[in-house]
């Protein structure tokens, strides 16, 4: 004989209440949502993974099986990738980190010399090195909001300092300027969960040990010392495609390198250089505190002694040169890849309002939210390709490692632009499918889609709601009109904000940094595990509801 429980919606704060005008009502909807959240939990005693919707901390961190065979201890390779991530000293000036790219939750929401002329080469929206207003947007005619990376310039040698030496080249495109990346910066925050990385997929899930390609580069090589012989063998660690896509920048032409700069000469640069010799780091860092030279700038280690704590004595212990390059600098962009991508296995952002409501706390979601969610799951086709925990099917749990075809999963045309503008995925080029991002945070880290060209969530979901803005042969069957109500857009919305967790607001740990001077962007001090006292902003400052 089973017992019948009986309860009703709890009653919420008035704080938590939306704003409703007189004698209108939110869609009753919005109180079943939360009623079958409880009774799943009465039933099953556990929270519910409801329409294939569950809490981000009901996902175990995806990370390569035999990763013991290369890291020896976590905790050091952490500290190492999180030095390294936000190592100015690696850029080819001396300026540009990785973080340049992903300093404020994850993204990049700088506003001048963000603009690339895309496809047809011209710059339609505003000159080159302009800075972008409210009005610019939506931009519909082929112009990207990018990042911005280093001048162009053709690599001449290791200087012994921050600055290589480099010859500067003409650049018709962007003249006197810093170059623009094609793409938007992806954000690596819960990036970890990714399947491949990038909008297009390149960085391979399978871990080479030196570039994006994964398995599809026969050639690639790391040396381990076997009996004291530096010897160069290949090496495969799946669920690692943060670390494929880790190495891909440092030496890249655009974003960080002088052109023909390679990983070996990197190490060399980085390992006669004190650790964040530019930046000051807080004692107070989650992970760097202790290492920390505070008063003064950086660490009180140095690169060596970091990579021999992180990682197996047979990948580095040697003083045999190979190439003119000793077993350390050879295997830089192994201890780069690896470290980079346990760091970024930290920055997972989940404790979302909308997480706490997953895992049953029915008051953390208010009733505007709860519609907006339900919208989500309804009428918005959002969950098509937004679900399970990270919010995208794009990841190491949705795709059945087993089926090649599989790969693709998660790499959709949503009809941004014309498919000749951008092909998008390598497995499927020439069809503008790009891949599905996760929601977390989408408050801080506009602009939105892979070209950057809608400023707001409210013009996010008003181009979904009219069925792209291109659609095309390849554009997926859920992409369609919707007819929303504005009400029923709002509630979107609402939900969307709701995916936003305090610590990447605040910038609390994990998601404190050393200090950062971002060209064209803030100046940013280092912040340590208690975060700052002042939140994260929205792009350009706009209304999150704003058309």
């Amino acid at each position: 004989m089973h017992t019948v429980v009986r309860f009703r919606p709890a009653r919420l704060p008035r704080t938590a209440r939306p704003l409703v005008a007189v004698g209108q009502r939110m869609n009753s909807t919005a109180s079943r949502t939360a009623m079958m959240l409880a009774c799943l939990m009465i039933a099953t005693g556990s929270p519910p993974a409801w329409a294939g919707l569950k809490s981000l901390k009901r996902v175990p961190i995806p990370l390569p099986p035999n990763l013991g065979d290369f890291v020896a201890d976590r905790s050091a390779a952490i500290e190492l990738g999180k030095a390294l991530f936000w190592e100015t000293q690696a850029g080819g000036d001396g300026v540009q980190a990785c973080a340049q790219c992903h300093f404020q939750a994850g993204a990049d929401v700088r506003v001048t010399n963000t603009l690339n002329p895309g496809a047809n080469g011209v710059f339609d929206t505003a000159p080159a090195g302009a800075t972008l207003n409210a009005g610019n947007f939506p931009i519909n005619n082929g112009d990207v909001v990018g990042s911005q990376g280093i001048m162009k310039s053709l690599f001449v040698g290791l200087s012994g300092g921050p600055v290589d030496s480099c010859t500067p080249l003409a650049d018709a495109v962007f003249p006197g300027l810093r170059q623009v990346t094609g793409r938007n910066t992806p954000l690596n925050l819960n990036a970890i969960f990714n399947f491949r990385s990038f909008w297009d997929g390149r960085a391979n899930n399978v871990f080479n040990g030196v570039n994006p390609a994964g398995p599809t580069d026969p050639n690639a090589r790391v040396l381990k010392v076997i009996n004291g012989v530096p010897t160069p063998v290949a090496i495969s660690l799946k669920n690692a495609s943060l670390a494929s896509q880790a190495v891909g920048p440092p030496n890249n032409r655009v974003e960080m390198s002088c052109d023909g700069r390679n990983f070996p000469q990197l190490g060399r640069k980085l390992l006669g250089l004190p650790p964040l010799g530019q930046q000051m780091v807080d004692p107070a860092d989650s992970a760097l505190g202790g290492l920390s030279n505070f008063p003064g700038p950086g660490l009180n280690t140095s690169y060596a002694a970091l990579i021999q704590a992180a990682f197996r004595p047979e990948w580095w212990n040697s003083s045999a040169i190979v190439n003119g390059f000793s077993v350390m600098e050879n295997n830089f962009s192994l201890y780069w890849g690896l470290s980079v991508m346990l760091y970024n296995s930290t920055q997972v952002s989940d404790d979302t309002r909308f997480d706490r409501f997953m895992d049953g706390n029915l008051l953390a979601l208010n009733l505007q939210e709860q519609q907006g969610l339900d919208v989500f799951r309804g009428k918005g086709r959002c969950t098509a390709c937004h679900d399970g925990g990270p919010l995208t099917r794009a990841t190491v749990d949705s795709v059945d490692s087993t089926i090649p075809s599989d790969a693709k999963r998660g790499f959709i045309n949503t009809g941004v632009r014309p498919v000749a503008d951008d092909g998008g995925d390598i497995l499927q080029p020439g069809q503008a499918k790009f891949k599905t991002p996760g929601l977390r945070n989408l408050e801080l880290t506009g602009p939105y889609f892979h070209n950057g060209d809608k400023a707001t969530l409210r013009q996010v979901v008003d181009f979904y709601d009219r069925g792209g803005d291109f659609p095309n042969q390849f554009t997926d069957s859920q992409i369609r009109p919707l007819g929303l109500a504005a009400a029923e857009k709002d509630a979107l919305v609402a939900f969307l904000l709701a995916l936003t967790d305090d610590r990447v607001r605040f910038q609390r740990a994990p998601f404190d940094h050393p200090s950062l001077n971002v060209p064209n962007g803030p100046n940013i001090p280092a912040i340590g595990a208690g975060g700052a006292g002042t939140p994260l902003g929205t792009f350009l400052g706009l209304s999150p509801f704003q058309p």
